[in-house]
Parts: C-alpha cells; sequence; structure tokens
C-alpha cells in the first residue's frame, strides 16, 4: 500500500509521494533547461568561429619586430 511506502527524506505515504514525484519532475525540468542553455552557448561558440576570420594564421604576425627596448624590462642588468 502506498500510505506504508517509505520515500526518505521526502516523508511516507502519499505526501512522501508527492514530494518525491514534484522533486523529480523539478530535476527534470531543470535537466532540460539546463540542456538548452548548453545547446544555444555551442550554437553561439560555432557562430564565433564563423567570424573568425585568422584561422590561427600567423604569417600576418610579424614575429620578427622588436617591440620592446631593453629600457622595458629594467635595463641589461642580469
Amino acid at each position: 500500500m502506498l500510505k506504508d511506502m517509505d520515500f526518505g527524506v521526502y516523508g511516507k505515504g502519499i505526501d512522501g509521494y508527492i514530494h518525491y514525484s514534484l522533486a523529480m519532475d523539478r530535476i527534470q525540468e531543470e535537466k532540460e533547461s539546463r540542456k538548452a542553455l548548453m545547446d544555444e552557448f555551442d550554437n553561439d561558440v560555432d557562430e564565433m568561429d564563423e567570424l573568425d576570420n585568422d584561422e590561427d594564421n600567423f604569417d600576418s604576425d610579424d614575429l620578427d619586430s622588436d617591440d620592446f627596448g631593453s629600457d622595458d624590462f629594467g635595463g641589461d642588468d642580469f
């Protein structure tokens, strides 16, 4: 019988069953909401990837330029 069943922290009997059932429904809703947010985030990231025209092309970077002088690092007193 339902009135003899124990649902742990949710209580016993019909009250425990109702609290347990509501908690499980809420968990499922939160899970679906979280998945929707993650899907939206993934889509935003994909759109940002499409807008990224650099494509990790370091050929355009001037890596040989010396943007820092010796004064920038406190001199040559090692």
